[in-house]
């Protein structure tokens, strides 16, 4: 017989085992000792047993079948879609007037503190003087360029103040423009006076030259029928046909007219030297002028060019003397009261928090917990503020997730994180409260499910794993 027909078999006459069939009354009527050895056992206690064993399997069951919800917290605290704007000055200053209040509400674009302008405006106003002027001064070396351009060109000579223009491409007033005018004229017949000179030295030396022509013409001419009578003289002198004083003269009147001669032939090599010399000297003055010209041409358009950026600068920073809010929103920590007072550079006067549509969330999230967090994930954000067993929570969605960790010093490496809000309020006692940014909140995201024993076990193998390492 197998042992499953034994335990059958005594299960089906369990009732006859034993002392069953005594009942508890006729144990009452023995001693005290044997009624207690002759009483059956109280049912209660086998029962509780047996349900404890039932317990213990379900709780069994459910542990290997049951899942519960893996959630991964992260807190942080809410703040505007746009985050809140800083009011700062560019450089130090002192203030003017204060146009805004704590807590005031502003829009986009309206002037919040004006800061005083006097040195702003100043070198504002210097640097447009000085672009002014320089433009001026470009139209008169651009006027001078055209009329030494026209000169080579041998185009119509402008003799007259009346007949020059001045090539000016600015609003310029009229004294101004008067003024520039008379300068140009004042160069240009500067330039002229120097090249009338040296043409009219050139002129001079060509006469010069044309009248050393003409005598070493007339010399040439001379000078053989000269050495002929002073041949013909000193024969009849051998002859003693003719005295030796009208020889002599004869004589020093030839050797003169040959010096002559020799002296005006070098004085036409002189006075070709001296026309070509002053035919350069007229070419370098024109070079000289012209490429003079150019050169302050250029110097002053790189100087326009230079005053054009600082004085775009100088109206960028007198502009910003007055500070604007960049976004519609409300006025919070304003820090400066004083008229009067002095600013530094970069210090913060004040925030103005945005009046955004939508509100976001940013919590700081555990580095265990990262990488089964990805953006568009459903999270469920709790308001610190209202207990969420209460007041409920506020259905959320993840945005951006960073993608390197921020070192912590009390929780280690951990990751920011941004969640879009569904709503930007919460019904308390029956009425809508807006939430506001700074408020504390706490983001729960589901990353899984996982089975109830897994709790129990993960423990225990971890434990028993790294127990199994050890020397």
């Amino acid at each position: 017989m197998s042992i499953l027909s034994v335990l059958k078999d005594a299960w089906n006459h369990r009732d006859k085992l034993g002392e069953s069939g005594k009942t508890r009354e006729l144990a009452a009527f023995l001693p005290a000792a044997l009624e207690i050895q002759e009483s059956p056992q109280n049912p209660i206690a086998k029962w509780l047993g047996r349900s404890l064993i039932l317990l213990f399997i379900c709780l069994i069951l459910w542990a290997c079948l049951g899942t519960v919800n893996i959630v991964a917290s992260a807190e942080g605290k809410i703040i505007p879609s746009s985050r809140v704007k800083r009011i700062q000055p560019l450089e130090k200053a002192v203030v003017k007037e204060i146009l805004v209040r704590e807590g005031e509400y502003v829009s986009k674009g309206q002037a919040l503190i004006e800061l005083d302008r006097t040195l702003t405006n100043a070198d504002k106003q210097r640097i447009t003087g000085e672009h002014y002027s320089a433009q001026l001064q470009l139209s008169v070396n651009q006027g001078l360029l055209q009329l030494l351009e026209a000169q080579q060109q041998q185009a119509a000579k402008v003799t007259t103040f009346a007949e020059m223009t001045l090539p000016i491409t600015i609003a310029a007033d009229k004294n101004d423009v008067l003024l520039h005018k008379h300068l140009l004229w004042q160069q240009w017949q500067e330039y002229t006076t120097q090249k009338k000179i040296l043409e009219n030295m050139l002129q001079r030396t060509l006469a010069e030259q044309a009248a050393s022509r003409e005598e070493i013409k007339k010399l040439q001419q001379t000078l053989p029928l000269i050495n002929k009578r002073t041949e013909k003289m000193q024969g009849l002198l051998k002859k003693n046909f003719a005295s030796e004083t009208d020889f002599m003269a004869l004589e020093q009147e030839r050797i003169e007219m040959t010096q002559d001669f020799a002296i005006e032939q070098q004085r036409l090599k002189q006075s070709q030297a001296s026309a070509s010399e002053m035919v350069q000297k007229i070419k370098n003055l024109e070079a000289q002028t012209y490429t003079q010209t150019l050169t302050r041409l250029n110097d002053i358009r790189r100087q326009i060019a230079t005053l054009a950026e600082e004085l775009a600068k100088a109206r960028a920073l007198n502009a910003k003397q007055i500070l604007y809010s960049p976004v519609s929103g409300q006025v919070q920590e304003l820090t400066v009261n004083t008229i009067g007072g002095v600013v530094t550079e970069a210090q913060e006067l004040m925030l103005v928090v945005p009046a955004a549509e939508k509100l976001e969330v940013e919590v700081f999230l555990a580095n265990k917990d990262i990488g089964f967090i990805h953006e568009g994930m459903a999270a469920e954000i709790k308001i610190h503020t209202f207990p969420f067993t209460k007041y409920g929570i506020i259905d959320g969605e993840i945005t951006n997730v960073s993608d390197d960790a921020i070192l912590d010093e009390q929780r280690g490496l951990i990751y920011s994180m941004h969640l879009l809000m569904k709503q930007n309020t919460l019904r308390v006692e029956g009425k809508p409260v807006k939430l506001i940014p700074g408020m504390a909140v706490t983001a729960e995201i589901q990353t899984g499910r996982r089975k109830i024993i897994e709790f129990f076990l993960a423990p225990l193998l971890r434990y028993a794993k790294e127990g199994l390492r050890e020397r």
